[in-house]
């Protein structure tokens, strides 16, 4: 047996998106604080993102080939038992490895394996689960799961009635001081003093927030408002002259934290990402991605709107002309943006990471 595993072993499993890997790293930096002697393994499925953010950390990063479930009379779809079936028995020697003691699924389809392996060792399991209408994954896995860590209230609904549910909040990082907001734009190069608005897409879905923007940039050059616009991988955005010196434009932002102190409103997808927003207090314009499994994008967007923190707006007519429409509706109103802002605070959950841990910890009796 390896050092490492001398240590209680914890796997955190998922990956493949950031909505499904950074929750996983928070629970992990909560767990450590916790139980610093803790060796975490993650287990992902070896797509870019999953290196990248795990580059500078101290986990052991195992990559585990699982099949999906094709949506379409897919013939892969026949041989699926058999591969699934393989992918556990991988999940089991990775579970062995690290001297698994408590194992953490974050959803999506790279979890599953390693839950039901952790099932037949008996290992103590928790799944989270990020939107209001619950994947796929999660759905199938519940059953072989203890405890399921919820974003919403309203998902209980969709878990078995043995599945102990606990309401979490979505894990995040640690915030820190959630900070002054003029210092954050200066450090973003913007003016202090100045409306602004961050764009941002997730780690799918990007382009049509980017297209937008772009197409807003001419409508809104008159207006005092300034832009800071995460372009993610697959777009990009030119700051044109009249914007200069008020439009900050970058693939990623490694301090995105700074992004959220220096916003007066928010335009983003609806995913796992508005936890962040949520836990910042800001004001939303949440753009659901229509491809998203399920439309769960649709119905935390729904959710959040109603709850009085965002306004939501159809993909397919979210064009320069709508973006500057409502940029320009929120900026005209301050009462308006506070009451979403109170509304954005008060469903936020800052502690949904240490909130985590805690319950994964006490479900395998490693609480100190």
């Amino acid at each position: 047996m390896d050092k490492e595993t001398c240590k209680p072993g914890i796997v955190i499993a998922g990956g493949g998106t950031g909505g499904h890997l950074f929750p996983g790293l928070a629970v992990a930096e909560a767990i450590l604080k916790l139980r610093p002697d803790a060796a975490i393994t993650v287990v992902g499925t070896g797509r870019p993102v999953e290196a990248r953010a795990l580059a500078a950390k101290p986990y052991r990063y195992e990559v585990l080939a699982t099949p999906r479930l094709e949506r379409s009379l897919h013939p892969a779809n026949l041989f699926l038992p058999a591969r699934l079936a393989w992918s556990i028995l991988r999940a089991g020697a990775i579970l062995r490895r690290a001297g698994a003691r408590l194992v953490i699924g974050t959803g999506g389809y790279g979890s599953a394996p390693v839950i039901v392996a952790a099932w037949l060792r008996r290992t103590p399991r928790m799944i989270l689960e990020q939107n209001i209408i619950p994947g796929l994954t999660n759905r199938l896995v519940a059953r072989f799961a203890n405890l399921a860590g919820l974003a919403f209230e309203g998902s209980r609904s969709w878990f078995p009635e043995r599945v102990k549910t606990v309401v979490t909040g979505n894990p995040i990082r640690d915030l820190g001081e959630r900070g002054d907001g003029a210092a954050a734009r200066r450090r973003l190069g913007l003016a202090p003093d100045v409306f602004t608005v961050f764009v941002f897409g997730g780690s799918q879905g990007a382009r049509r927030l980017v297209d937008a923007a772009r197409g807003a940039l001419d409508a809104l050059a008159g207006d005092r408002l300034q832009m800071v616009v995460q372009t993610g991988d697959e777009a990009a955005l030119a700051p044109p002259a009249a914007w200069t010196g008020r439009l900050v434009v970058r693939p990623f932002f490694d301090e995105i934290y700074d992004c959220y102190r220096a916003a007066d409103v928010v335009v983003c997808r609806a995913g796992g990402g508005v936890a962040e927003v949520l836990a910042f207090g800001r004001p939303m314009i949440l753009v659901p991605y229509p491809f998203a499994a399920h439309d769960h994008q649709s119905g935390n967007a729904v959710y959040l709107e109603q709850e009085g923190a965002a306004i939501v707006a159809e993909d397919a007519a979210f064009d320069g002309a709508a973006f500057a429409r409502l940029v320009r509706e929120l900026m005209a109103d301050d009462k308006r943006r506070g009451t979403m802002a109170r509304a954005s605070r008060e469903l936020g959950r800052p502690d949904a990471a240490r909130r985590v841990a805690g319950a994964a910890l006490d479900l395998a009796g490693l609480a100190l």
